[in-house]
């Protein structure tokens, strides 16, 4: 079992002491240590957890090819049940790229064929990656580990899209948005609301503008009316771009902070820690 999230992290008397951001997290975390405590009760063995600690998260570049195939894979083990071979997942590849890529007219028939990966420009490439996430989220019931492999796809997405000149929301109406966009872009959950980042009141002009939306879950949506932009974006790290992007777009400056945060005690915290591993 797998879970993507993000975590608070300190190094403290030589140990690693992590902390979910989100609350709602723990009930997978907790799933997974209970699932481990009871095949090493089994096995009379202990079962070392396989990790990846990432602090350089925001410096990373965004690979859409390796995107796309992590992604047609895992819309695969959804359908089947089992890991592709390498046949079966360049067929499915080809049968969403009629379904989801851009269409240019053939050199020889004159008739529109889809636009592969490989030859995609950013933009085509990104709404390809778009069509993707929406076909999870709308056809595929996903296991807990295909949804962290989708969870990780998606921290990596926005947060690449927040550092692009331009955006596919650029080009959309809020129509197409809500058509299209039918998770969570906080966390990947459904159903959503979407949320104005520039407020109707600060900027009412821009109320029908797809870049200044964000697809949130009811939760989430509720969690920035209570703390504000500073506490959620500290939670969802990977939509920080996007969220200035938007800003500066409308000219307007982020409303006053509330001085209202959820409190963070490490010293407190790694001091439980150990004495619970004592």
């Amino acid at each position: 079992m797998k879970v993507t999230a993000f975590f608070h992290g300190i190094f403290f008397k030589n140990q690693i002491i992590l902390r979910a951001t989100d609350n709602n997290d723990l009930l997978m975390i907790k799933k997974m240590f209970d699932s481990k405590k009871s095949r090493e009760e089994r096995s009379k063995q202990e079962i070392l957890l396989k990790c990846e600690i990432d602090a350089q998260f925001q410096k990373r570049s965004f690979k859409q090819l390796a995107t796309v195939w992590v992604l047609v894979t895992v819309i695969f083990e959804s359908m089947e049940g089992r890991k592709p071979t390498e046949s079966e997942r360049y067929d499915l590849y080809l049968d969403l790229l009629e379904e989801y890529a851009d269409k240019v007219p053939s050199k020889i028939t004159g008739e529109l064929r889809s636009v592969r990966i490989s030859e995609s420009n950013t933009m085509a490439a990104a709404r390809f990656i778009d069509g993707l996430l929406y076909h999870l989220a709308t056809y595929c019931e996903l296991k807990t580990d295909l949804q962290a492999d989708v969870r990780k796809v998606l921290y990596e997405w926005e947060l690449w899209r927040g550092k692009q000149n331009e955006d596919i929301n650029d080009y959309r109406t809020l129509n197409d948005l809500k058509e299209r966009v039918k998770y969570s872009e906080a966390s990947g959950k459904s159903p959503v609301e979407y949320h104005h980042i520039v407020s109707r009141g600060a900027a009412p002009q821009f109320i029908d503008c797809a870049w200044n939306i964000l697809a949130l879950t009811h939760e989430e949506h509720m969690f920035f009316h209570k703390y504000g932009w500073n506490t959620f974006l500290d939670k969802y790290p990977h939509l920080r771009g996007r969220v200035e992007k938007a800003i500066e777009k409308a000219g307007k400056l982020p409303t006053p902070e509330r001085e209202v945060k959820e409190t963070f005690d490490t010293e407190e915290l790694a001091q439980m820690a150990l004495q619970m591993n004592n």
